[in-house]
């Protein structure tokens, strides 16, 4: 068996921690298969990695194993986890990254990586990425069955992030939702999915009011293109959420706006 292994970290490309962390893979299971997702996540922020994992991993086979290695709690007492979710493997620090798959429909089986036998020696307080995880996933990517990496893990007891969900009022036709991250193109990404819209779309003649830090965009557009260059729009993401953009230009620039500010969209008679 050789499994497809994908990488998302907050490393970056400037140092070796990521060609390292595939060469420690290779050297374990040289016939797997390493697919980086992305290195570009902002130092610390797990709730990056957790919206970008969620968005991602569905487009892989099942059975790939998928390691996250977003660490801040690196050396301290913090649990690492191996957890089977949605015909997928996930390896990380239990600090909330995996949130988004510990869905009730998604859980599988969660287990503590305790298997000192694959880690490298000595282990690193410092680069558990290097030392623990990668190791492990190779060996879990060439066969090992997750049950073997250690004892079974409780989903009640595994950490999970407070992500902020839209608010939905049908009667009034609104919903308030806030910018949940900002992409490289400084496109604002906010936790009011496409389905929500079509709770409070209740008529064929109604238009979207989307405001923002201020300013009112009129009507979703379904391309960046539909307006002009350097005018602002709301659109349907890739991911299924409400963006605001720019076409090409930086929404979050734009508007000075970030993660946590508050989107409202309101539906009125065209």
């Amino acid at each position: 068996m050789h499994r497809i292994i994908t990488l998302i970290t907050d490393f970056g490309l400037a140092d070796e921690y990521v060609g390292v962390m595939k060469g420690v893979i290779l050297a374990r299971a040289p016939e797997a298969k390493i697919v980086d997702i992305s290195h570009g996540i902002r130092r610390q922020n797990i709730l990056q990695a957790a919206l970008l994992l969620k968005s991602a991993y569905g487009f892989f086979p099942k059975g790939t194993v998928h390691l996250i290695v977003v660490d801040p709690g690196v050396g301290s007492d913090r649990r690492l986890i191996l957890l089977q979710a949605d015909g997928h493997l996930f390896l990380s620090p239990d600090n909330g990254v995996l949130s988004l798959v510990l869905e009730a429909e998604c859980f599988e089986t969660a287990f503590e990586v305790k298997c000192e036998q694959f880690y490298l020696s000595p282990v690193s307080s410092s680069f558990h990425g290097r030392d623990i995880l990668a190791p492990v996933a190779a060996q879990v990517a060439a066969g090992l069955e997750p049950a073997e990496v250690g004892p079974v893990i409780m989903s009640h007891s595994l950490n999970k992030l407070k992500i902020s969900q839209a608010v939905i009022d049908t009667r009034q036709g609104k919903i308030t939702g806030e910018v949940v991250a900002v992409d490289y193109f400084g496109n604002l990404q906010t936790n009011i999915g496409e389905n929500c819209l079509k709770d409070i779309q209740t008529a064929e003649n109604l238009t979207a009011k989307v405001t923002i830090k201020n300013k009112t965009i009129v009507g979703i557009k379904s391309a960046y293109a539909q307006k002009a260059h350097g005018c602002l729009l709301a659109i349907i993401g890739s991911r299924g959420f409400l963006e605001i953009a720019v076409n090409q230009g930086s929404a979050a620039s734009f508007l000075n706006v970030g993660v946590g500010d508050s989107v409202a969209i309101e539906m009125t008679k065209a």
